[in-house]
């Protein structure tokens, strides 16, 4: 499937945006570690960031996740020397760390890649939750929907790995940042720290799937991908 462009997504989506500000407070670069449910994500990405970070590199894990924006190369995650060296010479990453993409868009096993490279570099990481932008291009579509869908890109507060930190407990830090970004979107912020508070975030985040996979998936997948009502026209004046 064709990846849309940097500027093909400026037309296509809607982006929101929210904690952009805690990279004005950081000199950079950065390490952004995202959630993958689908191939907007990072020219999406690359949009939003651009003029607040002047490079930057996308890296995924997962397949079918080649990058074509002139801004964004894909690399494999084989080569720690030379992510090292481009955050060394001041160009931020994107990383995807998930193993797998789920069919649901739902968060899938992250590798600890992104955390190691923290630890190891002392760059800061910055955990990144997408929202919408599978409902928006699911991996079964080849264009995404014309209605210009609205997405949600919330960063999180950076994460400063402190070296000799188990590579584990940073990706549950991190993992544990985008799901609270999900549940934000799904619950708003005081429902999202509730569920928190309460040891239900994953449930409130969307990432259950309730009778079994096998016998949900169909559900989960329409659930995705049924059209945001906020989006939907009216004739009738608020």
């Amino acid at each position: 499937m064709s990846v849309p462009s940097r500027q093909a997504v400026r037309l296509l989506v809607n982006p929101v945006v929210r904690g952009r500000e805690y990279l004005s407070e950081l000199p950079g670069p950065f390490i952004f570690v995202a959630n993958h449910p689908s191939d907007v994500d990072a020219p999406l990405l690359s949009q939003v960031l651009a003029g607040v970070v002047p490079r930057l590199v996308s890296v995924s894990a997962a397949p079918q996740a080649g990058i074509r924006a002139s801004a964004v190369k894909s690399l494999g995650l084989r080569s720690a020397r030379t992510l090292t060296a481009m955050l060394d010479h001041g160009v931020s990453l994107l990383l995807f760390p998930e193993n797998r993409r789920a069919d649901d868009g739902t968060l899938t096993e992250f590798n600890a890649g992104a955390a190691r490279l923290g630890i190891q570099t002392g760059v800061q990481i910055v955990p990144v939750t997408l929202v919408g932008t599978y409902r928006a291009l699911p991996p079964w579509r080849h264009l995404p929907e014309t209605s210009r869908p609205k997405v949600s890109v919330i960063f999180g507060r950076p994460i400063q790995a402190v070296p000799g930190s188990e590579p584990s407990a940073v990706t549950d830090q991190i993992v544990k940042a985008i799901s609270l970004g999900l549940a934000e979107a799904t619950t708003g912020w005081y429902g999202a720290l509730r569920a928190e508070a309460e040891g239900v975030l994953d449930k409130a985040a969307g990432q259950t799937q309730g009778g079994g996979e096998s016998s949900a998936r169909w559900r989960r997948i329409w659930k995705a991908t049924a059209p945001d009502k906020s989006q939907r026209r009216t004739v009738w004046v608020k």
